[in-house]
Order: structure tokens, then C-alpha cells, then sequence
């Protein structure tokens, strides 16, 4: 083994991560925040072209230059711009090529590939190059994480800027060269200028400081890491730079208010949840939603965390970003709608106790086995045995993967059977579905879409949908158009997803994400939903 081998393995796997899914960006369906997205970076594309070469150059840099191309639209594009900065960045330099949707989307693909060669690499020179091998699949092979680099919006570039800003921190408390602690200051620093979640980041990394043994002679370091991080949030953040300390204390009063502002409903467990859901949701989810194997890797590898050894920091870290994640969604005050998204940030650390626990188990199989061909076999068999189950699941639930539920709870139809959200972000619309759609409605079709007739109206304006057809929200109409995301169900929503034959149907195992159904509006369609608390 050479020091070369981590660093290659980051690569190779970074690479295998970025070729495997860029063809298919534009396979998934535009999620309901995307356009919103793409009409921001669009503005950023166009305002930093006005600078570059000069036109109107001095009303462009003013307060109100800057707030037009960064900071409208407050209620439906309300997070930091950096991970619309990427969008407008990877869209300039593919989309002519590749098409729009696919151009803003690389950003994120890019930024998972970057976050899985980092872990593989990391994870291979911290324990062995077969922990950084279980890392990086178990990774690359969560569904839920995978289908999200999939997608133009805030939660992969945010997954990978905390992941760096702890590893730069990580990094330097261990080996002491101030390159990590920059890096990782920088990483937090994008973090904060991507979304408010980002400026949660310090608390757990402080929690590991401490429990490591480092706070008397980290308190420097870690204050010296977050002032740097504040000045990279405020210089990445042009929407910053007139008033940083308001807009800033803005973010946290729009993002600590969500609950009396955007209170988003949640289904789980059969009933509708009112912005706050029970405490277990973050654990029950997280369970559910990951492939049974990770999931098993994982716990194998707990004893490392307390034991002493090698492994222990690197453990010990991960371990404390899962309690975190999983204690911050239980408070009260955080959302929990939409699966597992809002603590994406959490499953790399996952991945890592899963790749360190994979190696304790080819360890153990090489031990047992005579040393050459029937030891490399066996570890070939485990590793099958292991992944190959996680592999089928993530190819069966694509182009859904947000839809993925693990063996745990029996797949999505396990999943829908225990009273689980089946979908919720519009990604079920996919181009070949709406395809279906359009060849059906005859011409000036008025169609009732619901939850959010708005978004099929922006689909129109992208090009995804004819511009003949009527969207609304109201009926009678002949058809209407259906997302399966069933806390927004009213009774009447309700009563057509569970009597009504749909004529076209995007379904994964069985459980249907969306449908098109021939159907007059029933008279409760706009009532509240019966089951909610």
C-alpha cells in the first residue's frame, strides 16, 4: 500500500460517481422549488455578464442592483445564493450543449461526485483503503442522497460544504497544518452563504473538540476557523455586502419563524403531521430509507467511537454528527416535511461508519480464510452480499430515488402500507411521464393539478409541457393531474387516489407517485384535511 492509493481512490470513486448519473439529470421531473432556482441563476448569469463587460456597470453594483439579481422573491427564494452561484456557473459552461435543466443540475452532480471521493479517499487514509471502498459505495448507493444530486436546490451543495468544513477542522486538530483549517473554513463559509442550516455546523464540531480531548488548546483554532467562515459567507454572498449583519439576522428570523410562516405539513404514520413531528421521524426515517446493509455496517462499526485506537477520532466525529442531526429534527422548532432532505448533511458521516464498518468485516474474513485466492473471494462474496442488494434498489427506483424506502420497512410498498409519504417534491413529473400527459389531453384542455397548479404553468414556460392546456386549481374540469404527496390531501384528494382508476400512473412497487385521472371535481376538493394534528 502506498500513500498514493487513498488519494486515487477518491478520485476513482469521485469519477464513477459524476459518469453514472450525468447522462440522466434530465430524466428526473423539475422538483417544485427548481424553477424558482433557475429563474434566480439565470438573473445572476446575466447580471455578472453585465459586469464583466461593463454594461451599466456602476447601477449593477449598487444596493439595489445587487437586490434585484440576488435577493428577490423572498418567500419562494428565500436561502443565501452561493448553490445558485454553482447552478449559473455549470449551466453557462453545459447548457448549449446538454440543455438548460441538465446544466443547472451538473452543479449539483459535481458537487456529490467531489463529496464521494472525499469520503472514499478520506475514509481510506484515515483506516484502510477497504473502509475508504465501503464508504465511498455506501455512499454512491443511498438512494435518497444519490437522488438529490439529481437536483438544482440547496441540500447537496449544503451536504457537501459541511462535510468539508468538518473535515478541514477534523483535519487540523489532528495534524496541526493550517491548508485544513482554511479549507474548512472556507467549506463552513459556503455553508452559511447556502442556506441557514449552514450556520449550524460549528456545534457539532465543537461537541467533538471537546469529547476528543482538544478544547484547551482549541478554542483559538475554532474561533480562528468561524471568523474566517463569516468573512467567506458574507464575500460569497453579494446580497451581503451593503448590510451583513441585517441580512443575516433577517435569514435567521425568516428561518427560526418557519412555523407560524411556512408551515409545511408532514405525512407519517398514516396521519398528517402539522409542521411538528414526533420525535422518532428523523430516526424511523433515516432507518427506512437507507439500504439495510448500510444500515447494518453502520451499527457494526459503533465500538470504534468509544474504544481506544486509530479509528476512534474518525468515529467518534461521525457518531456525533448523527446524534446531532438527529436530536436538531426532533426539537419542536425544526420542519420535518419532505423525508429525509432537510438532514442530508448527516449521511456521509453514516457512510463513513458504514465503510469502517465493512473493513472490520473483510478483517475479519481475511483472518479466517487461507491467505491468496480463497481469502480475495471471500471478501469478492461479502462485498455482493453487502452492496449488490443496495445497487438493485437504487437503479429499480430510478429516475424516483426521493421515493426509495430500504428492506427494512418492505420498499415503497412496505412503505405506503405503514402510512408513509410516498412523494413530495414533484420529481415523480419526469419528462417521460408528462409525455404520456400531453399525447392524452386533447386540445385546450382545462386540467385540475393539484397540490400546486402554479408549478405546471412554470413547466409550460420551460418548455415540458403544452402551452395550450388550462392549469387550475379549481374545477369542474375533465381531468385532473395528481402528486401522491398526501399531506396536502384534502378529503376530496384523498377519495380520487383511493376509488378512482387513474388513467396514466407513474408508480414504483406498486405505489402510485402520480396520475392523471378522467374525473369531475368533487365539491370538498378544497376543504381542509381531515386527519391532522
Amino acid at each position: 500500500m502506498t500513500s498514493r492509493m487513498p488519494v486515487w481512490l477518491g478520485v476513482g470513486f469521485g469519477l464513477l460517481a459524476f459518469v453514472t448519473s450525468f447522462a440522466r439529470l434530465a430524466e428526473v421531473g423539475v422538483t417544485w422549488d427548481e424553477v424558482r432556482y433557475f429563474e434566480s441563476a439565470e438573473r445572476i448569469q446575466e447580471w455578472t455578464g453585465g459586469v464583466v463587460r461593463g454594461d451599466n456597470r456602476r447601477q449593477r453594483l449598487s444596493a439595489e442592483g445587487i437586490r434585484e439579481a440576488w435577493d428577490v422573491d423572498r418567500y419562494f427564494n428565500p436561502h443565501p445564493p452561493v448553490y445558485k452561484e454553482g447552478m449559473a456557473l455549470t449551466e453557462a459552461m453545459l447548457g448549449d450543449r446538454f440543455g438548460q435543466v441538465t446544466g443547472y443540475r451538473a452543479s449539483s452532480l459535481a458537487m456529490f461526485a467531489l463529496l464521494v471521493g472525499l469520503v472514499a479517499g478520506m475514509t481510506g487514509a484515515l483506516v484502510r483503503p477497504a473502509a475508504g471502498v465501503g464508504a465511498g459505495m455506501a455512499l454512491m448507493l443511498m438512494p435518497r442522497v444519490l437522488g438529490h444530486a439529481h437536483i438544482a436546490a440547496t441540500d447537496m451543495p449544503l451536504t457537501l460544504f459541511w462535510f468539508v468544513a468538518t473535515l478541514g477542522l477534523f483535519q487540523f486538530v489532528r495534524q496541526g497544518s493550517r491548508r485544513w483549517l482554511f479549507a474548512g473554513a472556507i467549506g463552513l463559509g459556503l455553508a452559511m452563504a447556502t442556506k441557514f442550516t449552514g450556520w449550524l455546523a460549528p456545534a457539532p464540531a465543537l461537541a467533538w473538540m471537546v469529547l476528543y480531548g482538544r478544547s484547551r488548546t482549541g478554542a483559538k483554532t475554532f474561533l480562528l476557523w468561524l471568523g474566517f467562515a463569516a468573512v467567506v459567507a458574507v464575500v460569497s454572498n453579494p446580497a451581503a455586502w451593503f448590510d451583513p449583519i441585517g441580512y443575516y439576522e433577517r435569514l435567521f428570523t425568516e428561518s427560526l419563524g418557519r412555523q407560524t410562516t411556512v408551515p409545511i405539513a408532514t405525512f407519517y404514520l398514516g396521519r398528517i403531521w402539522e409542521f411538528v413531528v414526533p420525535w422518532h421521524y428523523a430516526p424511523v426515517m433515516s432507518l427506512i430509507t437507507l439500504p439495510v446493509a448500510t444500515v447494518a455496517l453502520s451499527l457494526v462499526s459503533l465500538d470504534k467511537a468509544v474504544r481506544r485506537g486509530p479509528c476512534r477520532p474518525l468515529a467518534l466525529l461521525c457518531v456525533i454528527q448523527v446524534a446531532f442531526w438527529l436530536a436538531l429534527i426532533a426539537l419542536p422548532s425544526s420542519p420535518g416535511h419532505d423525508g429525509v432532505r432537510l438532514w442530508l448533511p448527516m449521511f456521509p458521516f453514516v457512510a463513513i461508519l458504514a465503510g469502517i464498518g465493512f473493513e472490520k468485516l473483510v478483517g475479519a474474513t481475511r483472518r479466517r480464510l487461507p491467505a491468496g485466492g480463497p481469502s480475495t473471494l471471500g471478501v469478492l462474496l461479502l462485498t455482493s452480499l453487502l452492496f449488490f442488494p443496495a445497487f438493485l434498489g437504487t437503479v429499480r427506483s430510478s429516475p424516483y430515488m426521493l421515493s426509495y424506502y430500504g428492506e427494512l420497512i418492505g420498499g415503497a410498498a412496505g412503505a405506503a402500507k405503514a402510512g408513509m409519504e410516498a412523494t413530495y417534491w414533484f420529481d415523480a413529473m419526469t419528462p417521460a411521464f408528462l409525455r404520456r400527459v400531453e399525447q392524452e389531453l386533447p386540445d385546450s384542455a382545462v386540467v385540475v393539478a393539484l397540490p400546486n397548479y402554479e408549478y405546471y404553468e412554470q413547466l409550460q414556460n420551460l418548455g415540458w409541457l403544452r402551452s395550450d392546456v388550462q392549469f387550475t386549481d379549481t374545477g369542474p374540469a375533465d381531468y385532473v393531474l395528481l402528486l401522491a404527496r398526501r399531506a396536502l390531501f384534502t378529503p376530496g384528494l384523498a377519495g380520487i387516489y383511493a376509488t378512482v382508476p387513474p388513467l396514466l400512473a407513474v408508480e414504483l412497487d406498486g405505489v402510485e407517485l402520480a396520475g392523471l385521472y378522467r374525473w369531475s371535481v368533487p365539491p370538498d376538493l378544497d376543504d381542509e384535511p381531515e386527519e391532522s394534528r
